[in-house]
């Protein structure tokens, strides 16, 4: 059974959806426009994004545009993030949504691990790069799209170059290591009027495992085949937690099914930890050009 739709006027509002040019972010870019927001979509590939800015904008009731951006790759980070920036001024929801995960160890351009890259770092630079147009308004919302598969965490082995690499191991941890670094932005941004939270949108039916090959991921497919929900009825919770008006002032919760659930993984010190160590990847990163 579908949630009810919500019934909010976004006309006002400015969001920016990464991961949008299918799937679940597709359905989250959909949703917002359809409620009136200015919606940007982040797309690595262009030609992908303008086919999906044509498709929502048909029954959109905001305007759609399409923004250059590759979450894996932080050189395209700050670029968008100068243009949007420079373009609007101001952002009112930002919905961390692209991810991935891969069977065998591979490296983004910055030559990072690229799970750890694209679902770690790249959200994490995102929000930090947009956090004045955040502020300009006086209320917005970060919206980071987590799992319920979360564990493996290892503060001292983040692109498994110690540990041998198992793919679902990195994933685990990489979305356990982004639901921390949301409880470390909205203790950051207490009082700022910018909330930040967590959702969760279920076992959804999308090409996520393309990367993904061998026995498990074929498992996983089978499974989702079976068993896997609508990528609309996936994006009903990060949706919600970006527009719903009972939210309004909510921060460092997570949600799954338009509910709040346990939080865990809320130690300070590890929290910090990642923090820094984040920063310090970033910093590399900017100096290796």
């Amino acid at each position: 059974m579908m949630a009810t739709p919500l019934d909010v006027n976004m006309s006002n509002s400015i969001a920016v959806v990464t991961g949008a040019t299918g799937g679940i972010g597709k359905e989250i870019a959909r949703a917002l426009a359809g409620m009136g927001a200015t919606v940007v979509i982040g797309a690595r590939n262009p030609d992908r994004g303008e086919r999906a800015r044509a498709d929502i904008g048909a029954g959109a009731a905001g305007p759609v545009s399409v923004m250059r951006l590759d979450v894996a790759r932080q050189s395209s980070i700050r670029e968008f993030a100068a243009a949007f920036t420079k373009r609007f001024g101001e952002l009112h929801v930002l919905i961390n949504n692209a991810g991935a995960w891969f069977t065998d160890r591979r490296e983004s351009p910055d030559g990072l691990e690229l799970t750890f890259a694209t679902n770690v770092l790249g959200p994490h630079l995102l929000a930090e790069l947009l956090l004045d147009p955040l502020r300009t308004p006086s209320r917005s919302r970060v919206v980071n799209v987590v799992s319920s598969i979360q564990g493996n965490y290892d503060a001292t082995d983040l692109q498994f170059t110690r540990r041998p690499y198992d793919g679902s191991k990195a994933y685990g941890q990489s979305k356990q290591a982004l639901s921390m670094l949301t409880w470390g932005l909205a203790s950051r941004l207490a009082g700022t009027g910018v909330t930040a939270n967590t959702a969760a949108p279920g076992f959804v039916k999308t090409d996520f495992n393309q990367n993904a090959h061998g026995f498990r991921a074929t498992m996983i497919n089978l499974s989702l085949r079976l068993f896997g929900v609508s990528p609309e009825k996936g994006a009903d919770t990060p949706v919600w937690v970006a527009a719903a008006p009972e939210l309004d002032g909510v921060t460092g919760k997570y949600f799954a099914a338009r509910k709040e659930q346990e939080a865990k993984t809320r130690d300070r010190g590890p929290i910090v930890d990642l923090e820094r160590r984040c920063q310090q990847l970033e910093q590399e990163a900017a100096q290796r050009g």
